[in-house]
């Protein structure tokens, strides 16, 4: 399972799971704010809550609350900003949330078929963001 199509296809899903955070976290003119540190961004990278596990193999690695958008700065070179990323999540959704998060994180190795689900899924509620 771990061979190239099924590589390709996970990169597939996350492109486009991401395009659709960045999408739904920003306005109709392409302005956003940072969910860690609150600065305005024109573009920003889809941060996980949670990190993406082992492999990539985390059970929330695609659930749209775990993901937000995020300045390049937060996600890429202060590690997620972490400690700013919680107070935004506990705010957003609350704690049972997190703690919901934190269970289903668990090692997940997605099936070709929940893959190709996801795949159609982000491509779809991505496009009717975009119209």
């Amino acid at each position: 399972m771990a061979g190239t199509p099924y590589k390709k296809l996970k990169k597939r899903v996350e492109h486009y799971c991401n395009k659709y955070i960045r999408l739904r976290d920003t306005l109709p003119h392409g302005w956003g704010q940072c969910c860690s540190c609150r600065k305005i961004i024109i573009r920003g990278d889809a941060g996980h809550f949670i990190g993406k596990g082992f492999g990539g193999s985390s059970g929330v690695r695609y659930d749209e609350r775990n993901i937000n958008l995020q300045c390049r700065s937060c996600n890429r070179y202060q590690e997620g900003n972490k400690l700013e990323y919680r107070k935004f999540m506990l705010n957003k959704y609350g704690q049972a949330v997190i703690d919901e998060l934190e269970r289903k994180h668990r090692t997940h190795n997605y099936t070709l078929m929940e893959l190709e689900g996801l795949k159609l899924y982000y491509k779809q509620i991505y496009r009717g963001l975009k119209i």
